[in-house]
């Protein structure tokens, strides 16, 4: 029952993704009016249809993805419904312009919806660092714990008894900074240390030894940072902030991908990494975590889609850019043998991917 939960919630999560962006495509293609004959929710042979205007709305039976189909387009060719549509209501009679802001408006929508998404988790439950180093709540036989902390303390000082060297201390930072091999001055397995910290009126002094973690690169004393919810401000703050941060993650990858594709392509994951992310994530029960996974994968969407590979939309925009500039149209059959060209690129990066995913689930199936 779980795994088909799961199942249901990928689905869902991608196709929704996919939908919002040929929304963007279909919302700018109407504004500009260009004669759009489908717009589906998922893939394969249909199973519903409700004839609009002009534009049926349509439900497949596969549920990944969904497409709009716009009169000009080289892959409705040969659509016979669109053959008799004047060339005016088609992408060929528009402006340069309008058919770069259709074709951009899918990875539009994709940043518009991780935006809203990231938006809304900060403003409803949106969580920032207290300025001070508070101990919050304590890890169970951590330093902390073992020494005498007590939630609410709060550390102004740190010492360390085998090289003498002392650190003020005014925030969480400070002490990250403050804790590790190098500003204490030790290369041991542990640093003992005198914390001076301020427990409601008075100033004591704690003896501690903190043990050295590898994976954060610092002794640690294991309690957890105090948090507050955040200001409006701050949430708009993070949330763009946040958003510039996985945008330029992203797209270093790709550009490791470029320049180091063997050992880059081993640390992406395909649609069974996604998945299996997504499974984690929602037996979790975080939904702040799962909203920012969405928010996540409609970035990676929309960036994808932004590369100027044949099929892909930033393709589409620079073909229509320069076709504007030699003012004649690129032959449609070499649209075409270009299309299938890139998005057969696509599915072997994709098939490459994946083949990853799968040679790590079968490591970790080994004991």
């Amino acid at each position: 029952m779980q795994t088909l939960l799961n199942i249901l919630v990928f689905l869902l999560i991608l196709t929704g993704i996919i939908v919002i962006h040929e929304l963007g495509h279909f919302v700018t293609a109407k504004f500009f009016k260009v004669y759009c004959g489908a717009f589906s929710i998922g893939m394969g042979p249909k199973i519903y249809g409700k004839k609009g205007k002009e534009t049926e709305f349509q439900i497949r039976a596969l549920p990944i993805g969904g497409f709009v189909s716009m009169a000009g387009e080289a892959d409705q060719e040969d659509n016979e419904e669109l053959k008799d549509v004047p060339v005016e209501r088609t992408l060929k009679g528009k402006k340069t312009y309008q058919k770069i802001i259709i074709m951009l408006a899918g990875v539009f929508m994709n940043f518009m919806l991780a935006l809203v998404i990231m938006l809304s988790a900060n403003l409803m439950g949106g969580q920032v660092n207290v300025n001070r180093c508070e101990v919050g709540t304590l890890v169970e036989n951590g330093s902390a714990t073992k020494y005498g902390f007590k939630k609410g303390d709060i550390i102004t000082n740190i010492e360390c008894k085998q090289t003498g060297v002392s650190y003020a201390v005014a925030s969480y930072e400070d002490l990250h900074s403050d804790m590790t091999k190098k500003a204490l001055k030790i290369n041991s397995r542990n640093a003992t240390l005198d914390i001076t910290v301020r427990r409601g009126k008075n100033s004591i002094v704690i003896k501690a030894v903190s043990p050295y973690n590898e994976e954060q690169g610092r002794y640690v004393l294991g309690f957890m940072q105090v948090t507050r919810r955040m200001s409006v401000t701050e949430a708009f703050s993070y949330t763009f902030k946040e958003l510039c941060e996985m945008s330029t993650a992203i797209f270093n990858a790709l550009g490791q991908l470029i320049v180091n594709f063997a050992s880059t392509i081993k640390q992406m994951s395909g649609p069974v990494g996604i998945y299996k992310v997504t499974s984690q994530v929602r037996e979790s029960g975080s939904m702040t975590t799962l909203l920012y996974l969405v928010a996540m994968l409609s970035v990676n969407i929309g960036i994808l889609n932004l590369l100027p590979i044949p099929g892909l939309d930033g393709y589409q925009a620079i073909l229509s850019l320069i076709e504007g500039i030699i003012h004649r149209e690129v032959p449609v059959k070499v649209k075409y043998a270009l299309q299938v060209l890139g998005l057969a690129l696509v599915f072997g990066l994709m098939v490459a991917v994946t083949y990853q995913d799968l040679l790590r689930l079968d490591r970790k199936s080994v004991v």
